[in-house]
């Protein structure tokens, strides 16, 4: 495990946009969001309320060469070549101890990678309060198909449940298209995590309770052992993090 800058929690309670011209009347519901549109990581590093974690010729920066909404994104570039270990950049966000939150974000594959053996996307994990060690949570990840683009799936390192079984029907992505993951996680009261692609649910595991008070970071990440081409890229935007989900559209509800 790594250690990392202790945070503070950000909280966000007025009228944001998290797109050009697409203004979102939140009120409380929205804990935090970012959008990129800066053109830089002070929304989620500001009053270190975050870090970046960047192994070698790894880099994690806000670009103009794709947005989902607006002109900024965040990219993850991997030159995933780890030598038989999972490596690559994350950008972190603390959000203090959220008992049950949705936690979503539009991402973006620009190239059909063929992923060996999968790529994490993002990371719900936790800390003690005002401490630095980060412990293991849920990991989202996608794995390569053979016919091109990806299918979704869920990955936690307890022993007790590591890789979940893919879902029924396979939640399917495509390269070269947003698409948008959202997770609502209640590690401290059911242990429930639930997963939306593009708004649809794909996973609901149940039973996976985490340590009572801790709290919670979240990590977007490109990390994968190796891949073809290399390296990988990869595009975040629209992040956030609420007490009601985020539809696709942009929107809070119920």
């Amino acid at each position: 495990m790594r250690a990392w800058a202790t945070p503070r929690r950000s909280l966000a309670l007025a009228a944001l946009a998290l797109g050009c011209n697409d203004p979102l009347s939140i009120g409380s519901d929205l804990v935090w969001t970012a959008e990129q549109e800066r053109g830089d990581l002070t929304e989620w590093t500001a009053d270190d309320s975050g870090d970046t974690y960047l192994p070698t010729d790894s880099s994690v920066a806000v670009s103009t060469e794709a947005a989902h909404r607006g002109s900024h994104a965040i990219k993850l570039v991997n030159p995933a070549a780890w030598n038989h270990q999972d490596e690559g950049p994350e950008l972190s966000h603390t959000l203090g101890a959220l008992n049950d939150a949705y936690y979503s974000a539009w991402f973006m594959l620009p190239e059909d990678y063929r992923l060996e053996p999968q790529m994490t996307l993002m990371r719900l994990r936790s800390r003690e309060p005002g401490g630095t060690e980060l412990f293991n949570g849920e990991e989202l990840q996608l794995r390569s198909l053979p016919v091109g683009g990806y299918v979704l799936q869920i990955f936690n390192n307890n022993a007790g449940f590591l890789l979940e079984p893919l879902a029924d029907p396979a939640p399917r992505i495509e390269a070269s298209r947003w698409f948008q993951l959202e997770a609502r996680y209640e590690p401290q009261s059911s242990g429930r995590l639930r997963v939306w692609l593009n708004g649809t649910l794909a996973y609901d595991l149940r039973g996976r309770p985490g340590a009572a008070g801790s709290e919670i970071v979240l990590g977007i990440c490109n990390v994968a052992e190796a891949a073809k081409p290399a390296p990988v890229v990869l595009f975040v935007d629209d992040a956030a993090v609420s007490l009601s989900r985020v539809s696709v559209a942009g929107q809070l509800s119920p």
